[in-house]
């Protein structure tokens, strides 16, 4: 499964639910206003038609970039708005015992507003995609080149780490650990077990972590080498990581230029 833009970052949530309420009352508004619906009805009638428009939206996330096609593209677009107006006019039947007629007088409305978010939303898909790479080559350049040099001489690499949580303290021993994200000042931490939380920062485990066997392919994520199963190229340059496990995780440029430098390949 891809890492999803929403469930790596907590500004991305934060930021995304905010927006889909925001969407939901100019939605419902509109409705009242220049749709012939009572309050309510436009609130509810909002709520299903951009609850289904967020969820297909979210989903999305996990294909962005890899549909290429047009066709594709825009052929998912029309199932979306139409799946949309489905679930609005299932409403209607439901609860006011609608007709076709009264539906199809705000159906103009609905689409105009359906395609406008889906739109903005592929376009902050692809603006999140593009910014990554540049990002990551700023830091990239120095990692490929000076690595080693950040850590002394005399510094010992992690052979375990700790998580604790609540009473106990749970101890990972880095064979378990399969890659790790960032999200903030926390890393999630990745296991056969499940995960884990720590208070910690990316940069700490990338010099503390052995650069033999762990590589950051990402400004958000490193991952244990020994899991890699392949490496997939999607488009001109994305690049996913697969592990053996059936996870797929993104690569950043730098972060597959380093990760070919450190297999040799």
């Amino acid at each position: 499964m891809r890492t999803h833009p929403f469930i790596e970052s907590v500004i991305n949530r934060v930021v995304g639910i905010s927006l889909a309420v925001v969407v939901w009352m100019m939605y419902s508004w509109l409705l009242f206003c220049y749709g012939g619906e009572g309050i309510w009805m436009a609130c509810l009638d909002g709520l299903v038609s951009v609850g289904l428009l967020a969820v297909a939206g979210f989903l999305y996330g996990y294909v962005d970039g890899t549909i290429h096609a047009w066709q594709i593209q825009i052929a998912l677009a029309v199932l979306v708005q139409a799946i949309s107006l489905a679930g609005a006019f299932e409403l209607q039947v439901l609860l006011e015992q609608g007709n076709a007629g009264d539906f199809m007088d705000s159906v103009s409305l609905r689409l105009v507003l359906g395609i406008l978010c889906w739109i903005i939303l592929l376009q902050w898909y692809r603006m999140n995609r593009a910014d990554e790479p540049d990002l990551e080559e700023i830091s990239g350049t120095e990692l490929g080149k000076g690595q080693e040099e950040a850590i002394p001489v005399d510094e010992t690499f992690l052979d375990r780490v700790s998580v604790k949580d609540g009473s106990r303290i749970h101890i990972i021993h880095l064979e378990e650990l399969l890659y790790m994200q960032a999200g903030g000042d926390y890393v999630t931490l990745f296991t056969p077990g499940g995960q884990y939380v720590k208070e910690q920062t990316m940069k700490y485990f990338e010099t503390h972590l052995p650069p033999a066997l762990f590589v950051r392919i990402h400004r958000s994520c490193i991952v244990n080498t020994e899991q890699i199963l392949r490496v997939e190229l999607f488009g001109k340059e994305n690049y996913q990581v697969r592990l053996k496990s059936g996870v797929c995780l993104r690569a950043s440029n730098a972060g597959y230029k380093l990760l070919k430098e450190r297999l040799s390949l």
